[in-house]
């Protein structure tokens, strides 16, 4: 069964976490929260705020601090989307997702009989696009920052250059990948000990050279990393190594503002993403279609109600394949994504005892995801907030650093369609809006999402794990706004993942065998799965702030109490 042969390939790019991990009580305070996927990140940026800083500035620096740590997962190499709502109302989308290099072409990945070349647009300089991190971290600090950009940037500074103890994420995932680590020098020398054995949990890792890059970048801001020796440096660099990335391509990166996907649903406004990123629009669909239901009549993770949201969820992301993509490529209509008609066609289609037919939701083609990813959400004592997703795309990005920079860049080339109908990384197929072109950025899922109710934040929420980040992020929000759990409770909750095109519903373990046997009922074909995404959320309630990180990827919130201490 295709389905069937798809679900290795995703399953292999979501395989991060695990289903066991350790959870920890939610994290409280009342002056300011910094949920990450690691710990010592989110008490970097709790820092930040006990500093004076914001939220802002305390999203900043736990990016930073999560690429240095973490950088199969996310860092200066990558880039990512940000939202943000300040105080005073303002709120801001802000994409600096990787661009396609100038000399990039629309069948850069296929051979001569016009097959996709294997791991070409996975592995290798040729498989990064345009880094847009630093860009985008400068840019929301340029208008939102309190303190000065040189002491935000200081803590991944001192961390890649005087070492830190390896974390058991970070050595698991090294095991996962220490043949191709091997094989890069530069890898090895940072995360491999000197008989080629992973770095022990504990153990020192240094990351030198990296350091030296994010030292220009304090220093100069963002001209440090897209203009002089960095840049030369990375352009060189893939010039000798068949890359196609040059400085040119770097000076001329730019973050841009994006109009945000917002609207209401379940007495709360939402405020996330827009393209190039698919996840604004879909949560939002999906979230309009279940308001039109009782879902606390229907129960919790009940099999009617696991049923009628993988429904809508199969609707959102059929109609997506038709009409996402770059927007500054492909004309893509929010308003008709998310408007009444379609809203009211997607409830008209829903049979409450069974699933559909592949055909029955509209659409041709499943559209490409990013996997490797990094989730913060950050929210100061005034209410300005921030939910900040970042990725390297899968593990370790293109396993490959430019040069003497220590930069370990994306390989987020591989979320543009090689060949129409072709499977990527994650098992997705794609169409022809997002095949590769010069200065194009690829469609993306991340879902940085913040939620309002009468004008104050609610809920800061997001995710990191490819294509089931949309899912995870849905799942917690519904979780808290409508059967209101509390925060770490609705984090930890089991999830269930469907995303069209396999045709196949992914549930995780602890999700009931009678629920799992009424979905089969249904007509849904089940496959148990690990943990297969990574949530951190804030909940801002009369009572103060709280905070949940997912256990799978071992992170931990940090809070802030009072201003002047922890």
């Amino acid at each position: 069964m295709t389905s069937l042969r798809l679900l290795p390939a995703l399953l292999l790019a979501l395989a991060f976490g695990r289903a066991g991990a350790e959870s920890f009580p939610p994290v409280r305070a009342t002056k300011g929260m910094v949920a990450a996927d690691n710990a010592t990140a989110s008490a970097v940026g709790a820092q930040m705020l006990v500093q004076g800083g914001d939220a802002v500035d305390a999203a900043v620096a736990t990016a930073l601090m999560l690429g240095v740590l973490q950088p199969f997962a996310s860092g200066i190499g990558g880039g990512g989307f940000a939202v943000v709502r300040r105080a005073d109302g303002t709120a801001l989308a802000l994409d600096f997702r990787e661009v396609a290099p100038a000399g990039a072409s629309r069948d850069m990945y296929l051979d001569k009989k016009g097959e996709v070349i294997p791991k070409a647009s996975t592995r290798g300089p040729r498989a990064a696009g345009v880094p847009g991190e630093v860009a985008g971290l400068f840019e929301l600090h340029r208008r939102y920052g309190k303190l000065p950009w040189k002491k935000v940037v200081a803590p991944a500074v001192k961390a890649a250059t005087d070492g830190f103890p390896a974390g058991e994420l970070l050595h698991r995932r090294v095991t996962a990948a220490r043949a191709e680590l091997a094989a890069n020098p530069a890898l090895a020398k940072d995360f491999l000990t000197a008989d080629g054995k992973p770095i022990p949990i504990g153990g020192t890792v240094r990351r030198p050279a990296l350091g030296r890059t994010l030292t220009a970048i304090s220093e100069r801001g963002a001209a440090g990393f897209y203009e002089g020796k960095v840049a030369h440096a990375i352009g060189d660099a893939m010039k000798k190594d068949g890359g196609l990335i040059t400085a040119a391509d770097l000076a001329a990166y730019r973050a841009k503002e994006r109009p945000l996907v917002q609207g209401d649903a379940f007495g709360y406004h939402i405020l996330s993403m827009p393209p190039p990123s698919s996840g604004g629009a879909v949560l939002l669909q999906v979230l309009r279609v279940l308001d039109g239901t009782d879902l606390k009549a229907l129960g919790h993770n009940s099999s009617p109600y696991l049923h009628r949201l993988t429904e809508a969820l199969k609707h959102a992301f059929a109609d997506r394949a038709e009409v996402m993509g770059d927007p500054d490529f492909t004309p893509v209509p929010l308003d008709a994504l998310i408007g009444d008609a379609t809203v009211a066609r997607v409830r008209a289609a829903f049979d409450p005892h069974t699933t559909l037919p592949r055909s029955a939701y509209g659409g041709k083609y499943g559209l490409p995801e990013d996997g490797g990813t990094s989730h913060l959400c950050t929210l100061d004592a005034e209410g300005n907030a921030v939910a900040m997703t970042s990725t390297v795309n899968t593990s370790f990005g293109s396993m490959y650093v430019a040069g003497d920079t220590g930069v370990l860049l994306n390989d987020q080339m591989d979320d543009f369609v090689a060949k129409p109908g072709v499977p990527n990384a994650f098992g997705l197929v794609g169409r022809e809006a997002n095949t590769i072109r010069p200065g194009k950025r690829p469609l993306s899922s991340m879902t940085p999402t913040i939620v309002l109710r009468d004008g104050k934040v609610v809920l800061v929420v997001g995710a990191s794990g490819g294509p089931t980040i949309i899912t995870g992020t849905l799942q917690v929000l519904l979780n808290v706004l409508v059967f209101g759990m509390d925060v770490r409770s609705a984090v930890e909750a089991p999830r269930v993942h469907h995303q069209w095109v396999p045709e196949v519903l992914m549930v995780e373990p602890t999700l009931a065998t009678d629920v799992r046997d009424g979905l089969r009922r249904r007509g849904h074909t089940i496959y148990v799965a690990g943990r297969f995404t990574a949530v951190q959320a804030i909940v801002n309630g009369p009572k103060g702030m709280s905070a949940a990180s997912d256990p799978s990827k071992l992170g931990r919130p940090a809070g802030v109490d009072e201003i002047g201490g922890r």
